[in-house]
């Protein structure tokens, strides 16, 4: 098993000869305000530019969201990754977001 953390909560996960991407919030650095209520809501985010271009991050297998929080799954992430992608969910109401936003 090998986990590489790529910003905030977006990793990249290989397992068992497979590759997953795990939470891509994929905006570019500063795309956003800060956040309200957190212990820095003055920093614009995300606070890092992505290490690795968005392409590299989505010649996976499939994605993982943990949750659909903006900061686990951006509109960059769901302009990039491809409609047909496999996609897990944790619960049945994030896979009807996820199906309404045209993935299968």
């Amino acid at each position: 098993m090998k986990l590489t953390q790529i910003r905030n909560a977006t990793l990249v996960l290989q397992y068992a000869g497979k590759k997953f991407l795990i939470d891509p919030m994929l905006a570019e650095k500063e795309a956003w305000d800060g956040f309200a209520g957190s212990a820095r809501p003055h920093l614009r985010n995300p606070m890092v530019a992505l290490p690795v271009p968005v392409e590299d991050l989505l010649a996976v297998d499939a994605v993982i969201l943990t949750h659909t929080h903006t900061d686990h799954w951006d509109e960059a992430a769901q302009q990039a990754v491809p409609k047909d992608m496999l996609i897990y969910t944790q619960d049945e109401k994030d896979a009807a977001l996820i199906r309404s936003q045209g993935f299968f």
